[in-house]
């Protein structure tokens, strides 16, 4: 594929996005962005106390996704996004933040959207709660000790909104309830036909 493209793979905590990013930047040969979950300060304050760290947390993870996806837009090269700044902002900031706290986090959420590049196709992975659950405990990162199965299914609710709702980039759907990299030929064959027809090129 000659022109740059930016694909962004999107989804619930624990439904396999880091993994698959990972493998799509290595058979593509494409630089990628990982979400510094593990390196935010105030993530793990966020799950022991909502209403007090929810918007420390969300401006961590917004600024930081925009200064990384500002540095790889001008890099002109072809990367993937791990979740996208739309989820941040009409996803999990929503749910995080207070309606005051949130009407002023969407002054900076917009602003940071007008200076990035769309993607040209998100891959949102669903899958059912049980297996979110399961694969979030199965991967034992410390920050996510806290998450309860209310919490994600929240977010499954509100991802669900989203993608009613969501019109600015074309959105595919793709059933991961079974192992990703076990069926990952299939997906990356998926996601070059997509590309293909966005861009007449393969």
């Amino acid at each position: 594929m000659s022109n740059r493209i930016i694909l962004g793979i999107s989804g619930n905590i624990g439904v396999g996005k880091t993994t698959l990013v990972e493998r799509l930047a290595e058979h593509f040969g494409w630089d990628f962005y990982k979400e510094p979950a593990e390196e935010n300060p105030y993530l793990k304050l966020y799950y022991e106390e909502p209403e007090r760290w929810g918007l420390h947390s969300q401006i961590y993870f917004l600024t930081n996704r925009f200064e990384e996806e500002l540095r790889l837009s001008n890099l002109g090269r072809s990367y993937i996004l791990d979740r996208t700044i739309y989820e941040d902002g009409e996803v999990f900031a929503k749910i995080a933040l207070r309606e005051r706290e949130y009407n002023t986090y969407l002054k900076l959420y917009r602003l940071a959207v007008r200076y990035l590049p769309k993607p040209n196709l998100i891959i949102y992975l669903r899958a059912p709660i049980d297996i979110l659950i399961e694969r979030i405990k199965k991967r034992k990162r410390k920050e996510e000790n806290l998450i309860s199965y209310e919490y994600i299914e929240r977010l499954n609710r509100a991802y669900e909104e989203w993608l009613k709702e969501f019109k600015y980039v074309k959105v595919v759907v793709y059933d991961a309830k079974e192992d990703i990299i076990e069926n990952i030929e299939s997906l990356i064959s998926l996601i070059e036909r997509e590309i293909k027809s966005l861009t007449g090129k393969g």
